[in-house]
């Protein structure tokens, strides 16, 4: 049975701080669910207003759904996860890329971001605090699911930084071509924030600024579109 103070529960998630208190977020969707619910996430409850396919959901109807749902339109099926407890080993980052951003804002272009990574078997992205909230209803529904396979940490990023012992490589307008690069095996990728980059903080400490050459008139790329051609060039290409 959905009850109002349930209804309350899950509505009130929209907001970072609940999902804090709480240690829940929501995913919707057949394909995002099953994605979290085939991984390491653990499951608290699911709603459905299709019988079908969810044995252990509580039956609810498309009305109720409705109420619930962070989006437009409702899918046929809600979850709530647990939010995971974790923290950052700087060995994972050995022998392996990574993403770091420094910044980012845009609820969408870090649900592409984190697409990206899983689209090139990138493991882990670290965020800086300032960075928009991973388990926000906007970024998990964006990920379509690779959350469920890309680890994500919000560190102090000049902190971690300086601890780090991999090359440290950062995306900006007037860097090295990528196109100049060999491909990358072991290194963290800086992506700053959409309008004012990176941070000159952040930026001291890059050891290698990287570019994607301008041919024509515009003034920047979107930081997602980035991340893709810099990672399709730096790690998907052929050894």
């Amino acid at each position: 049975m959905l009850t109002n103070n349930k209804i309350k529960l899950i509505k009130s998630l929209k907001l970072k701080k609940n999902r804090e208190s709480h240690g829940l977020f929501v995913a919707e969707g057949d394909k995002l669910v099953q994605e979290f619910m085939d991984s390491d996430f653990v499951l608290e409850s699911i709603y459905t207003s299709n019988s079908k396919g969810y044995p252990e959901a509580v039956k609810v109807s498309e009305k109720e759904l409705a109420r619930i749902s962070n989006l437009k339109t409702a899918n046929s099926v809600l979850a709530l996860f647990r939010i995971p407890d974790s923290s950052l080993q700087l060995e994972e980052l050995n022998n392996k890329v990574t993403i770091v951003l420094d910044n980012i804002k845009d609820p969408g272009n870090l649900g592409t971001i984190i697409r990206i990574a899983d689209w090139f078997s990138i493991e882990t992205i670290i965020c800086s605090k300032e960075t928009v909230d991973v388990f926000n209803p906007k970024v998990i529904q964006s990920t379509m699911g690779s959350l469920a396979r890309v680890r994500i940490y919000y560190e102090d990023l000049p902190s971690i930084l300086n601890e780090f012992s991999v090359p440290l490589y950062g995306a900006v307008l007037d860097g090295k071509s990528i196109y100049k690069r060999t491909k990358l095996t072991e290194a963290a990728v800086v992506f700053g924030n959409e309008s004012t980059g990176i941070s000159a903080e952040i930026f001291n400490l890059v050891n290698h600024k990287i570019t994607i050459p301008r041919f024509g008139g515009a003034e920047s790329l979107n930081v997602a579109v980035s991340a893709g051609i810099i990672c399709s060039e730096l790690i998907g290409k052929p050894d």
